[in-house]
């Protein structure tokens, strides 16, 4: 028995749309995300981002990388002062547990600190070696792809996951944690605009599509946009998200959790 698709009908042509309004609207700021060009770099700055917001890891990232100039220098810390560091970007026991065994994993597998090796891989064959990695999802694997290594990939964070669901891209059934859903919507995007769309996407959902107080007002997809899962308050008129169970939400939250 086939699995249903997790894209609604028309959603290729409705992710055309959501690209070139985004688009219009943001203009790609790449820099503004400050992913990183060495492969074990963006796999650690993924983990760190993690369930907080671009300013919280971004200055996390830069204190670690001051106290640790080097992944050696890090993986002979102890965990508690690398927690220290890490305690405002939240989680930090969880995510120092990570990225120590992350660090003694990749030794293991390149006998060094260095994914350097994927550049000789094509992707499906990178993508493998990533997500047997602690930490890293297909969305982590996918943004080591897109911004370490220059391939045509459509990373899905928990931010194009809460877009396409509002705007009515994907089925109200879609679940994050499917590499079907992954897959789907990376295919139904063009490889020349899928860096683009993933960079405002992002930007969308930190600036203007947030999880609990959306900024419709000021959308560029408002206008079009179905508001799947949100609810309009009698007294504001303002689009209020939907409760969701907390066991829905911990199935999100894992599947960012392997980031």
């Amino acid at each position: 028995m086939t699995a249903a698709s997790p894209l609604r009908t028309g959603a290729a042509k409705r992710l055309a749309q959501i690209d070139a309004a985004l688009e219009a609207a943001y203009r790609s700021p790449e820099a503004e995300l400050g992913n990183k060009p060495d492969p074990l770099d963006e796999a650690i700055y993924i983990i760190l981002s993690f369930q907080t917001d671009l300013a919280r890891f971004g200055s996390t990232w830069s204190r670690l990388r001051a106290a640790y100039p080097s992944w050696d220098a890090l993986e002979c810390a102890s965990a508690r002062e690398v927690a220290r560091i890490l305690r405002d970007g939240g989680l930090h026991r969880q995510k120092t547990r990570t990225i120590r065994r992350l660090l003694a994993e990749v030794r293991n597998v390149a006998g060094e600190h260095s994914l350097d090796l994927l550049r000789a891989m094509n992707n499906d064959e990178a993508e493998r070696l990533l997500t047997r990695l602690p930490g890293l999802s297909w969305k982590a694997a996918r943004c080591v792809l897109l911004y370490s290594l220059g391939r045509e990939v459509l990373p899905i964070d928990s931010n194009t996951f809460r877009i396409l669901k509002r705007t009515g891209v994907l089925s109200r059934r879609a679940v994050y944690r499917r590499r079907s859903l992954h897959d789907a919507i990376q295919a139904a995007v063009p490889l020349p605009r899928r860096r683009a769309l993933h960079v405002n996407l992002v930007v969308h959902g930190q600036r203007t599509c947030l999880p609990r107080a959306p900024q419709c007002a000021c959308c560029p997809l408002n206008a079009d946009c179905p508001k799947v899962g949100l609810r309009v308050s009698a007294d504001k008129h303002v689009p209020m998200p939907i409760a969701i169970s907390v066991g829905a939400r911990a199935a999100i939250a894992e599947g960012d959790a392997r980031l």
